[in-house]
């Protein structure tokens, strides 16, 4: 990985500074991120529920709206429809939880990954029907076809897609009520998550009742987690929607999350996104990936201390396979990768492997390890009865999305993001479907094999560190993607006393030792990089500092982004 490190004008740091009315370190941090003008700088740096976009931006949002006040007020009985993963569940109990609090009778269908697959059907229409629903609203995801809307109505139930997935819309759509915002020629905030579109339709609907917005805000932490676990850019609505979800769990009203915070040590810790990103939202999605969605949607409503107890040792039993489930299929691909590569002597310009024996809510998570990996697109098939469902996931520059978009007819259905995306497909049909791959793959073939590049936002020693700093990057937050935290540089560095552990002993942790203090780190997937055997080399490394709170102790780690051996 390159390094990319170019200073910031001292001038414009001191006159953009007394503008900001900031120190000196948050402006070049600021400057970094592209900002000049002072009103962008307030807005970023003061995120506010006030600043949310008008819901009925939305084309269909009043009808929406006018939909579910109807059911409300004749006392009909609706059902929302969430996806199976951490996003589709926090947007189905987020709509559960605020319209109970307004008095509208509702309840949730997870469906099960394993038996059901995606999209709402003729068989979950039944049971809604049976079990007296008027008006099922979908979160995170669509229809399987324009025939399930009409059997739906045929048995006298109203459908509402909400989704915020790429999708190409027919003419037979044109009669269904739905909220996407890649659809949407309004709504100019095309990046809401799954749970984020439900949030603008429970603000629609309290905002035509005019009803007491706490009592919608107070689930924030919901909405906050699905919004972090889909990777979507942490700016504009995004940003207000996770910073405040943040604030939220701190006082969280969902009793599940108060254990699972005391479960991970994180109950008294400043938590941040990449805390959501590493431990909370893999523990939720792990059940639903090996077919269990519900239990984790479960997990957000119950209120007895044994019931989620139990959800929770479900949990980590459920992860613990999966990262057994996920340690197999990568060895697997990566040797079928490998062996492209020496055997057949492949200058590989994609990814395209397939198994019967990879569990298909796995393959997702081994497809973006490889993607980081190889620097590749990357396509992983899990094989049963005849039927291919894959999970894609791509580099900067290849949209994997318009490529499926450019071959769905040999797909029996696709969808998803440009860089992350999936399809179901008639195994029969593979051998054609990569071969189209491969040729839309070479249209891009310029931004394969790139290098990657780290850019550094400024040199600071470890040793010059301290608390004004640390409150100033803390501004900058939630973190994420088109918002990344800042990466700073310091050289002559010894690492020791490291200790190894994930899946492969792929991160460490130990101290970093400069000028005779020693410092506490943790580096993720990093271990590679590091000389076992040389307990004196010394290290240039990219990090940033964190504030940690355990057992009451207040301190800093550095958690590494990159190293290099010294070079003096």
């Amino acid at each position: 990985m390159h390094w990319e490190y170019k200073a910031v004008s001292e001038n414009l740091i001191e006159t953009k500074a007394s503008q900001w009315n900031v120190s000196k370190f948050l402006a070049t941090l600021l400057l970094k991120k592209g900002f000049l003008e002072k009103e962008e700088v307030d807005n970023f740096l003061n995120p506010s529920i006030k600043k949310f976009r008008n819901p009925f931006d939305f084309e269909m949002m009043e009808n929406v709206v006018e939909k579910i006040v109807t059911a409300k007020n004749n006392n009909q009985k609706l059902f929302i429809y969430g996806d199976y993963d951490v996003d589709g569940i926090t947007a189905a109990i987020f709509l559960v939880l605020a319209f109970r609090e307004i008095g509208i009778d509702i309840d949730y269908y997870i469906p099960n990954r394993m038996d059901e697959g995606y999209g709402l059907d003729k068989k979950t229409i039944d049971f809604i029907h049976e079990n007296s629903g008027k008006l099922v609203i979908t979160v995170d995801t669509g229809v399987n076809s324009h025939e399930d809307v009409e059997y739906a109505r045929s048995l006298g139930i109203d459908v509402i897609v909400t989704d915020h997935h790429k999708s190409v819309k027919d003419e037979e759509e044109d009669n269904i009520l739905f909220i996407n915002p890649k659809l949407s020629d309004n709504y100019k905030f095309k990046y809401l998550a799954g749970a984020g579109v439900a949030l603008k339709v429970a603000q629609g609907v309290y905002s035509y009742l005019n009803e007491d917005f706490s009592k919608l805000y107070q689930f924030m932490d919901v909405i906050m987690i699905g919004t972090v676990a889909d990777v979507v850019p942490m700016f504009d609505e995004n940003r207000i929607i996770i910073s405040k979800g943040l604030e939220t769990l701190k006082t969280t009203k969902i009793k599940g999350l108060v254990y699972l915070m005391k479960y991970l040590k994180l109950y008294n810790k400043d938590i941040s996104t990449t805390d959501i990103s590493y431990f909370v939202s893999p523990l939720i999605n792990s059940l639903g990936r090996l077919g269990n969605s519900k239990l984790g949607a479960d997990f957000f409503m119950k209120t007895d201390d044994f019931e989620i107890y139990n959800i929770i040792e479900e949990m980590k039993k459920a992860n613990k396979q999966r990262r057994e489930l996920e340690r197999m299929i990568f060895d697997e691909a990566n040797k079928m990768i490998q062996q492209k590569i020496d055997i057949d002597k492949i200058d590989l310009k994609y990814i395209f492997v397939a198994s019967e024996r990879w569990h298909p809510g796995v393959i997702g998570v081994v497809a973006s390890r490889l993607s980081v990996k190889y620097n590749l697109p990357v396509a992983m098939i899990s094989l049963k009865d005849g039927i291919a469902k894959a999970s894609c996931r791509s580099i900067p520059g290849v949209n994997i999305f318009n490529i499926l978009k450019l071959i769905e007819d040999k797909l029996i259905r696709f969808g998803g993001h440009d860089l992350a995306a999936g399809f179901i497909a008639d195994e029969k049909n593979l051998p054609e479907i990569e071969l189209l791959f491969q040729r839309e793959i070479q249209v891009h073939e310029h931004n394969i094999n790139q290098p990657k590049f780290l850019e550094i936002d400024l040199e600071l020693p470890i040793d010059k560190i301290n608390k004004n700093n640390i409150s100033d990057i803390k501004k900058l937050g939630p973190f994420g993607l088109e918002n990344k935290h800042p990466y700073f540089l310091d050289r002559g560095v010894k690492i020791i006393d490291t200790k190894f552990f994930g899946i492969e002993n792929r991160h460490f942790n130990g101290f970093l030792l400069k000028n005779g203090k020693t410092y506490p780190l943790v580096a993720f997937d990093l271990s590679s990089k590091l000389h076992k055997n040389s307990k004196d080399m010394l290290y240039d490394i990219v990090y940033y500092p964190e504030k940690i709170i355990n057992r009451g102790e207040e301190y800093y780690q550095f958690r590494l982004k990159d190293l290099k051996s010294h070079k003096i």
